[in-house]
């Protein structure tokens, strides 16, 4: 059986086929993109400080909430209202603008200060918000990070 040259296109064709229908290796996983924190009190190059930061970059905005990623680092250890022991923590916090304060709705505590080493505990206040409150900074950075948030998302 003679093909001839339509045999030799129609195989090279499937060829160039197969080779394309090959999958490809995956992609190389991406870090998370660099947060660019603003640093709102504190020195965050030094462990001894009382250090908090805001990423300005909202994960999710509407009419009257922003919500944004916010990072605190002690100067001593610590507890949260749960007991949890804790030096830093991130935390993802919604500001509620219209009432003119802010709730945690996640937060990722460490041990260590300066967000260094592993999550010690994860918490997710989603089904119930916890107030972001500052009681025993002075000065106190509540309302000047609450409208510093809700003012920008005007711009």
């Amino acid at each position: 059986m003679r093909c001839g040259l339509f045999c030799w296109a129609l195989g090279l064709a499937f060829a160039a086929g197969a080779a394309e229908a090959q999958p490809s290796s995956p992609p190389e996983p991406q870090p998370p993109p660099a947060r660019a924190w603003f640093t709102v009190s504190g020195d965050p190059g030094r462990d001894d400080a009382d250090t908090v930061q805001v990423d300005p970059v909202a994960l999710q905005s509407d009419a009257d909430s922003r919500t944004m990623m916010l990072r605190v680092s002690r100067a001593r250890a610590r507890q949260s209202w749960e007991g949890v022991p804790y030096r830093s923590y991130e935390a993802q916090v919604r500001f509620l603008c219209q009432a003119r304060r802010a709730e945690y709705l996640e937060i990722a505590y460490y041990t260590a200060p300066r967000w260094q080493g592993a999550v010690h505990r994860r918490v997710d206040y989603r089904a119930n918000p916890q107030p972001m409150l500052f009681k025993d900074a002075q000065p106190n950075p509540t309302q000047r990070i609450v409208r510093a948030a809700c003012d920008s998302r005007e711009r």
